[in-house]
């Protein structure tokens, strides 16, 4: 099952169709629904949305480490920089058929993502036809505005 608090960490991107980055009405920085984490939507390169880690305070529950990776490998790298979501299709005015890694059990789930106003995202995590949304609300202002944290430990990724 997804856990609401997995899920926050990772919904947030969908891509796909040949777009322009003009077209990612989905872009920008945005607080997981328990805020101890913003994640950036940006370009991928090819005109679809990527949702990436840009801050995590784990003062206040948020993680550090992705250290429930199912690739040995990859276990204990930095979150901040993580690429979260990605592979989306833009339908209408959903992004589709794309994929969250939710890094508090190291699964990657089905994902959906859909603007619903300037200051708020639908972000949808799927296990097969069970689909849990959470709605993120955008972090005022840009990159070099990125909270502070309860604690010197936060981390902030060079955007």
């Amino acid at each position: 099952m997804l856990a609401s608090g997995c899920i926050a960490a990772a919904l947030l991107l969908s891509g796909g169709a040949a777009t322009t980055a003009s077209s990612l009405d989905v872009d920008g920085l945005w607080y997981t629904p328990d805020r101890n984490s913003i994640i950036e939507i940006r370009d991928c390169g090819d005109g679809t949305p990527c949702g990436v880690v840009a801050w995590v305070d784990p003062g206040h529950g948020g993680m550090t480490w992705d250290e429930n990776n199912p690739n040995e490998h990859l276990r204990g790298r930095h979150m901040v920089g993580v690429t979260l979501l990605h592979g989306f299709e833009r339908r209408d005015d959903v992004w589709r058929s794309g994929a969250i890694y939710n890094p508090k059990d190291g699964r990657t789930y089905r994902a959906k993502i859909q603007r619903l106003s300037d200051d708020a995202l639908a972000v949808s995590g799927c296990l097969g036809p069970v689909c849990k949304k959470l709605v993120w609300e955008r972090a005022e202002g840009g990159a070099e505005k990125l909270p502070e944290a309860g604690s010197t430990t936060a981390e902030v990724a060079s955007l």
